[in-house]
């Protein structure tokens, strides 16, 4: 049961994360100024950011499954199934993303 509750809340703290970074503007713009930094409004011919950090930092499941990363290895950080967290965390994420349709 314990492993159940870590599990939903790294999926709700990886969801809650990536969207603060990517999407939300921050206390004080601070996200805004840290994607504006990074390149993510500095557009290519085809409308994406040039850079391929930039293109990273807007991406809410790109994000997602790098912050998934960190909260397997954290939480299950030894044996074989770290990495399916790993992916399990990301899925929940990409799924909470989904259904929020802010991406």
């Amino acid at each position: 049961m314990f492993d159940l509750v870590r599990f939903v809340l790294a999926v709700f703290a990886c969801y809650r994360l990536a969207e603060l970074i990517a999407i939300d503007d921050g206390p004080g713009d601070v996200f805004v100024s840290l994607r504006f930094k990074l390149g993510a409004y500095n557009f290519g011919g085809n409308g994406r950011p040039d850079t391929s950090l930039g293109r990273f930092i807007e991406c809410p499941y790109c994000l997602g499954i790098w912050f998934a990363a960190v909260f397997a290895l954290v939480l299950w950080p030894s044996g074989w199934m770290t990495p399916v967290y790993w992916l399990a965390i990301a899925g929940g994420q990409a799924f909470l993303q989904s259904a929020a349709g802010r991406s």
